[in-house]
């Protein structure tokens, strides 16, 4: 490969990225800021996905956990994706899609929030987590990107950026991006 086509490739992205930052979704994370900002001591944000997401969740409870200490009210978060003991019991004891539903029955809480991130929206494991949420009173969040898939209707809340199938780095750079700015938020509030 030539350097001028390693160059046009970093071109294409960066162009897709600019694109797609453009229609980012403020008003709904501004909303989801809202939320957040009201959650007491006694209820918990829970943060799942799968892969490259999985990872952005366990991001996001570290800076907004932390990043909310000085505040009054601190927003209590749990990443679901850092246990690997829960995660390859309930995986080999039960099955791989019910990883995140299990810890919700067991953890959530009518009050609570259960964000997840997900590339297509499609991820039984964080469908399945979702409807179990409901059925306890813990509000859905969904971010999502490509069409949005099942979570975008599912959710409570849905921050969803339109971007091509399979455009993964483009869209783990949005959700990255999504939960910057609400720590910042948060932070500030």
């Amino acid at each position: 490969m030539t350097s001028l086509e390693t160059m046009s490739i970093v071109s294409k992205y960066l162009l897709e990225l600019e694109a797609t930052i453009n229609t980012f979704p403020s008003t709904e994370v501004v909303n989801l800021a809202s939320v957040l900002k009201n959650l007491t001591t006694n209820n918990t944000l829970y943060v799942i996905g799968n892969g490259g997401s999985a990872t952005t969740a366990a991001h996001m409870v570290t800076d907004l956990g932390v990043g909310s200490l000085r505040r009054s009210n601190p927003v209590r978060c749990i990443s679901l994706v850092d246990n690997p003991g829960v995660l390859t019991a309930t995986s080999n004891d039960l099955d791989f899609s019910s990883v995140f539903s299990q810890q919700i029955k067991l953890l959530g809480r009518r009050g609570d929030v259960l964000l997840c991130f997900s590339a297509s929206g499609n991820s039984v494991n964080l469908i399945n987590a979702v409807e179990e949420a409901k059925k306890l009173g813990v509000l859905t969040v969904g971010i999502t990107g490509f069409d949005g898939g099942r979570l975008k209707d599912l959710c409570d809340i849905s921050i969803h950026t339109p971007t091509k199938v399979g455009s993964y780095g483009v869209v783990e750079d949005i959700h990255s991006t999504v939960s910057h700015v609400l720590t910042e938020v948060i932070r500030n509030l």
